[in-house]
């Protein structure tokens, strides 16, 4: 990963030209790995493109004062998260991508088991919503739902302790920890993901930036104590690099030095 000491401005004006690069891809013809990873890999990459531009979004409507930094790490963190799965699934492309879409038959059979569930609840307000809810996209789909996730469950399960099969947390099995290991992304996970999840977790250092101790006590502000605005700019530089470097070699669009080019 390209990581750079520069200033506030200067990761903003790297996103620029990060966003720039991307948004000339032109994809003429699919990956030899198929339709299904040609596809992942493009909407990752718009995933990110979009990610960025709100970025520069935010900054522009609220400035360095009021940049809402939360808001920008928790933007930013899906783009760790998307550099890692790409990079997962660029090991064994056709498997892992077919994979990754199959994943989507467990978590309907998920999503209709807990409206299954709740249907039921001691609470009117949700009984009535789950009961409509049930009706209008569900029941005619149960017999499809079950069909589709009793087709793939054997390739999300796992034998527990027991000798009990139980299924994945999420598509590969693995944790993005375990992932980002895999990939040679260890350092970013323990040092930049796990910044950006203090924030989206709303942990304690989320209020801290707003509170402020003086003789009289605790007060609060609208305004953080330290904006940090360089930080969110920074990851999100860091992050898009990488993966624009994966993708682009993929797609062979360009090469990593036309993507480092972009830090100036």
């Amino acid at each position: 990963m390209t990581i750079k000491g520069l200033t506030n401005k200067q990761h903003q004006n790297v996103l620029r030209e990060l966003i720039k690069l991307g948004e000339t891809t032109k994809i003429k013809q699919l990956h030899a790995s198929g339709p299904e990873y040609t596809s992942l890999m493009v909407c990752f990459l718009k995933h990110s493109l979009s990610s960025a531009d709100c970025l520069q979004q935010l900054y522009a409507f609220y400035g360095d004062d009021l940049f809402p930094t939360t808001v920008g790490y928790t933007i930013v963190r899906p783009m760790f998260e998307i550099d890692v799965t790409a990079h997962y699934i660029t090991r064994k492309p056709r498997e892992r991508a077919h994979q990754y879409i199959e994943y989507e038959s467990v978590i309907k059979k998920r999503q209709m088991e807990a409206w299954g569930k709740h249907r039921n609840s001691n609470k009117p307000d949700w009984r009535e919503a789950m009961e409509t809810a049930w009706q209008h996209e569900l029941a005619e789909r149960q017999s499809q739902i079950d069909s589709r996730f009793n087709s793939i469950r054997t390739k999300f399960e796992k034998i527990n302790k027991k000798g009990h099969p139980i299924l994945f947390h999420n598509w590969s099995g693995k944790s993005i920890r375990d992932m980002a290991v895999e990939v040679d992304h260890e350092e970013a996970y323990d040092i930049f993901y796990a910044d950006l999840s203090s924030f989206t977790h709303a942990d304690v250092r989320l209020a801290n930036r707003f509170l402020r101790l003086n003789t009289h006590g605790m007060s609060w502000s609208s305004q953080a104590q330290s904006p940090d605005i360089g930080g969110v700019f920074r990851y999100a530089d860091i992050f898009l690099t990488c993966f624009l470097s994966l993708f682009g070699e993929e797609f062979k669009l360009w090469e990593k030095s036309k993507v480092e080019k972009c830090w100036g």
